[in-house]
């Protein structure tokens, strides 16, 4: 069994994927389409059990992913703070932590987001909408928000069960991740610009 998790950067995939592998047993790819290509994935030892894809879209080129089987489309309500995050990720250099002592330290005013990166995240987060319209919503497939996830972990995987069949025999355990836990409108000194970006482009 393989199930595809859709989502984009710092839409809180990580954690929802490792959290679903520990709660039903399944195996957990990471991000091996990173750095390698769908047609290999058989060869692969997690592909040898039932198991979990992460698909960032702008990870593979070829469509045909999206139909090869039933996916599931994670999103974040507060894309605000997916930008932010996403633009600390490209300044720290840190993905995500285990432990709380590896949250990095910034200072106030301390980072700065540009037009231009907005403007590519934007035009990535069109093409996952657009994507879902084409493949996830024909489907039939869940739509799930990350923030719905976080309030009520059990109902959404209840529902998530009950649509795709996740549950596995076999125990998994994966380290889950933390929060960063940073206040991007103290870390970020042009902080009132990038809401304007966001509003104005709604």
């Amino acid at each position: 069994m393989r199930i595809g998790i859709v989502a984009t950067s710092r839409s809180g995939s990580t954690f929802f994927r490792r959290y679903l592998c520990n709660e039903f047993g399944l195996q957990d790819s990471k991000s091996w389409l990173k750095h390698n290509l769908y047609k290999d994935i058989d060869t692969t030892d997690f592909a040898q059990k039932p198991h979990l894809l992460k698909i960032l879209p702008h990870y593979v080129l070829e469509q045909s992913i999206y139909s090869d089987m039933p996916c599931i489309w994670l999103y974040r309500k507060d894309i605000v703070t997916q930008f932010l995050s996403h633009v600390t990720r490209l300044r720290t250099k840190v993905n995500h932590i285990t432990s709380e002592e590896d949250r990095p330290s910034l200072e106030t005013n301390s980072l700065s987001a540009t037009y231009e990166e907005f403007e590519r995240f934007s035009l990535k987060m069109h093409e996952f909408w657009l994507l879902y319209k084409e493949h996830g919503i024909p489907s039939e497939e869940m739509l799930i928000a990350y923030e719905d996830f976080l309030s009520n972990q059990r109902l959404v995987c209840e529902e998530l069960d009950h649509h795709y069949k996740l549950k596995q025999s076999e125990t998994v355990t994966t380290k889950i991740t933390k929060s960063l836990g940073i206040d991007y409108k103290r870390v970020f000194d042009n902080y009132e610009d990038i809401e304007s970006w966001f509003r104005n482009s709604a």
